[in-house]
């Protein structure tokens, strides 16, 4: 259910174009929300052990990549979601999620 803290928000900032300006502000409020009560919900009492994330210069496609050949729906859109983050912030701790995703979610 985490991954849909990330991923909701993602697609809500996505469709905003095509939203008329006067429901942007409606529809961040609503995304955040969600977001707010499924974390409320599902953390964990303890956060898990930080994983170093790969560095390499490709690292983002190999991460994708490595989303991808797992298959699950989940993992693939919260990679999606995490590579636009990365690429926006270059924060490792993005490619780092993804790569736990891979071992969190049973593949199909």
């Amino acid at each position: 259910m985490l991954v849909h803290a990330a991923t909701a928000p993602m697609a809500v900032l996505r469709t905003l174009p095509a939203l008329p300006r006067n429901q942007w502000a409606a529809s961040l409020y609503a995304a955040w929300a969600a977001s707010a009560a499924v974390t409320a919900a599902y953390l964990p009492a303890a956060p898990a052990p930080r994983h170093s994330p790969p560095t390499a210069p490709d690292s983002a496609d190999e991460v994708f990549a490595r989303a991808v050949r797992h298959q699950d729906e989940h993992v693939i859109k919260l990679a999606d979601t995490c590579l636009d983050v990365y690429d926006r912030t270059g924060n490792p701790d993005a490619l780092a999620a993804v790569i736990r995703a891979t071992e969190l979610i049973d593949e199909p």
